[in-house]
Order: structure tokens, then sequence, then C-alpha cells
């Protein structure tokens, strides 16, 4: 498989073109285990194979797929082969692992484990809180299986069916990262039905966790909500881009809030000028205040969000016992774990030192931190290490290819990233290398998709990003 090789806007997206793109992503996305994962596709269903070493990597796996144009779903069938550790120990860490997140530390869960086979038991209040217990729990390293019986109990009042089916479509409405034009949402006795199409197999997860997220009771009833690639982006969009009021937009970025149990109990205040979102107030940790700058980021019309929000954390940790549960939980962390990396604390900012081979892996290592409470600031001074990209200077037979000019091959691997990628293929990007720094141009409709257009140009080998993309909103407020 030639890495020079760009599919023209004029071929069909075939299945075999959609099995080779994945290939071809998994190869230079970091955080996926790409030799030992079969891929195989047909009428759009993609089937994944094999194994991966943790369970944080299965899930990365699945969602680079579902990110990929053409793909109308994936079957997930790779099992976990990870380096063995004794149950008791495996419990030790679960445990302490949930007991140092800000997000779970109150949450009553049971952990049972069996040869590496974990089963989680307790109750949750709600979908989204839920789901950070399971990401917590799959961020540690020796899991071969994960059972979720966790209890959902709704802390609110169920609300009248046409009260929440009106939230759901309020909640798509706003968010960057779906275009529910053609999305119908019913809800009966506390179901959440969704019907109609969406343009990628991410969105429609996307559109399933927030009727979720929203409340949903009972169940969600997704079967007849369709994926159809080849439907034009205007009828997906229609005017989800128009003009909104600094008054919609705050209400907008609060009721995002509500369902995001990390930052709803401490209510940031929300003001906007513009397009610009300011939030200020007090919350107990930094992954809250991560939390709702991304969570304002999400909503349609931001072009940016300065986050003043203050960390104070409820019970302040000496530095000697905070370093020890960040360090422990980058031991333990399945990505970063095998790397020797250092945590020092001081005041409660952690400080972070040691090499990792790829920016993925500095990222993932800054996030484990800023999840331990009572940090309220990360530096990070991880040195990366691989000057250039893994799948570089190689053809298929594996001849190295000197020959070849680096930064050519990086900006032709990142147009193959962003010409496969099911939120950015139609929108207007330049790239351009130099010396592997990657410049990106262009006006994205969201924050979302720039973001997404960085990951691409990282994972096309370019070794720093020159970012001069610009957002809908900001042209739009500028009037140019």
């Amino acid at each position: 498989m030639s890495i020079l090789t760009t599919p023209t806007p004029k071929q069909l997206l075939a299945d075999h073109d959609i099995t080779a793109a994945i290939e071809r992503l998994y190869s230079r996305r970091q955080g996926v285990s790409a030799t030992w994962i079969d891929v195989s596709t047909a009428e759009g269903i993609v089937t994944l194979k094999g194994f991966t070493d943790n369970l944080l990597s299965l899930d990365r796996a699945e969602e680079i797929a579902k990110l990929v144009r053409g793909v109308r779903g994936v079957v997930n069938e790779l099992e976990i082969r990870t380096t063995e550790v004794p149950d008791a120990q495996l419990l030790t860490d679960i445990k302490q692992a949930l007991a140092t997140n800000p997000a779970t530390q109150d949450c009553p869960i049971e952990c049972r484990a069996t040869a590496g086979e974990v089963e989680l038991h307790g109750t949750v209040r709600s979908w989204a809180e839920r789901q950070q217990v399971l990401r917590v729990v799959k961020g540690v390293r020796g899991i071969r299986r994960l059972t979720d019986s966790l209890t959902y109990t709704p802390a609110i009042t169920p609300r009248p069916d046409e009260e929440m089916a009106a939230s759901i479509r309020e909640l798509l409405r706003w968010n960057v990262r779906v275009h529910a034009a053609l999305v119908n949402v019913t809800v009966k006795q506390g179901t959440v039905t969704l019907s109609g199409v969406v343009g990628s197999a991410l969105e429609r997860s996307e559109v399933i966790a927030i009727a979720w997220s929203a409340g949903a009771a009972k169940a969600v009833d997704s079967k007849d909500l369709r994926v159809e690639p080849w439907v034009p982006a205007d009828d997906l969009r229609q005017d989800k881009y128009a003009y909104h009021s600094e008054t919609e937009l705050a209400q907008a970025v609060r009721d995002a809030f509500v369902y995001d149990h990390r930052v709803f109990s401490f209510e940031p205040m929300v003001s906007v000028q513009g397009s610009t979102v300011t939030l200020t107030g007090t919350v107990s940790s930094l992954a809250a205040k991560r939390a709702a700058e991304q969570d304002a980021r999400n909503v349609v019309g931001v072009s940016w969000v300065n986050n003043r929000l203050k960390v104070r954390p409820a019970g302040p940790l000496e530095d000697v016992a905070l370093q020890r549960n960040v360090q422990a939980a980058l031991t333990h962390d399945p990505y970063v774990g095998r790397y020797p990396l250092t945590a020092q604390a001081h005041n409660s900012t952690i400080s972070l030192s040691g090499s990792v081979p790829t920016h993925f892996e500095a990222a993932h290592a800054e996030q484990v931190a800023a999840g331990i409470s009572g940090v309220v600031q990360v530096d990070n001074h991880l040195t990366v290490t691989a000057n250039t990209p893994a799948w570089f200077g190689r053809h298929p037979n594996g001849v190295l290819a000197h020959a070849v000019n680096l930064d050519q091959a990086i900006e032709q691997a990142i147009r193959q990233e962003l010409y496969w990628n099911a939120f950015l293929h139609d929108q207007n990007i330049q790239v351009s290398v130099k010396n592997g720094q990657a410049t990106l141009r262009g006006t994205v409709e969201s924050w979302h998709q720039a973001q997404l257009a960085i990951h691409s140009a990282l994972a096309g080998g370019a070794s720093s990003i020159n970012n001069r993309l610009r957002t809908t909103a900001e042209v739009g407020f500028n009037g140019y």
C-alpha cells in the first residue's frame, strides 16, 4: 500500500477503499495496535477483528473507524491481550483510580475481578456519570474484559415525554458535532426513538449519546437512525450555522452544563461578547474546569472561550500525597505506564517530565494528571522523541525510501487524513509543510473541526502546527 496515493473526489468510496483508508489511519494514529487489527468492510459496515492491549485502545480503534467517510457502522470484535496483573492488585488499582478522580470519588462502586475480567456494580445518578466511571476504569492497565452491571437511577424527576424530546432536539441543534436537520426525535413513556439520517457513524453515536445524557429514562431506540454518507452536506446542515445572538449563545452554553455532571453543580457564570464566551466562577477540580471549556466550545456559534474559572479543591491534598496519586495514575495507565515519567507537585501544580515517543502520549499523560483530585494546574514538560513519522521512509516491501522528500510525504499524508475524515473532507482547508511544520489555512465550521484538522496533521507526521484556520463564527462576526 503506497502512502502517496490519494483518492480523487470522483472515485466511489467502495468497501475496499474504506478498508484501506482505515488500515492506513491505524498505521499513523498512536494509541492503536495497527499490526494486530484486521479490518473488513461490507456495504459500509466495518468489522474489526484481532486484539489490542487495553480497553482504551479498543475504544479508540472503533472511534477512528467511525470517523472515516463512507462508514455506516462498526462491528467491534476486538479482544484484549494485556500484561497479566494479579486480581488483588488490579482491584486496588481500580479503586484508587475511582477514589482519586473528582468525578467518581463519591460513586458507590463495587468491583470484582477474576483472571483479569472485571465486573462493576453500584448505582450512578446519570448516564454521563456512568460513562465517566467506565472511562476511569478503562484507564487501568491489566483489564482483559469489563462487564458493566451498574444501575442507572436518575437523580432528577422524570420529565414529560414532549419536554424531554424538546430538550434533545435543542441539544442536537446546538452541538457542533451533529448536523441534526434530518433527525427525528420522539419520546413515549420515557423511551426515546431516533429516526432519520445522519452523515457519519460517529455522528450517529453522538446523537444517541445526547439522547441518553438528556435523561432517557428507559431506552434509546435508534434502529431507524441511518447513516447515509452520500447525503449532500447542505441538506444535513441547513441553517445550523446561521447567526445566533449573544443571549442565545449564553443560554445554549448554560444548557450544555446542565447535562455534564462534572460542571453543573458549580454553575459557572457565562458571558458572551460577539462569538467569544467567557467563563468565570469557581470549580473544585481541573477536570471540571477543562470540561466546562470543552462544553462551551462544542456549542454552535462559539469561536473562542476565555476560561477564567478558578480551581479550588474542596479538600486540598498535601503536595506529597498529590504527587503520589498522580505518579500512581501514570504508572497504571495502559498508554504511558511503560515510560519513566516523573510527576512533581508544588502548591497543587503538577510538573511532568520525561520523554515519550509521540504527541499522543504527551497529551494523554497531561490528561491523566489533570484528572486527579486536588490538581489545579499541569505543566507539561514532556519531550517528544520521534523526529520523523513512524510510517515514513518505507515502501510496502520494507525498503527505505530516502529519495522521497519528507515534507512532501507529510503534506500528502495530511491531505489523505483530511480527505477521509467525515467531518473535514468538504471543508476549505489548505495545507503546506516546511521543515516538518504543517501550516493550516482556510475556514472551517467550528472549533471542533479545527481541532480535528490539527490532530489529522499530527497523525500525518507534522512535528508542529501553525494553525491559521478560522471558524465560521469568527468570519461571520467580523463580517468577512
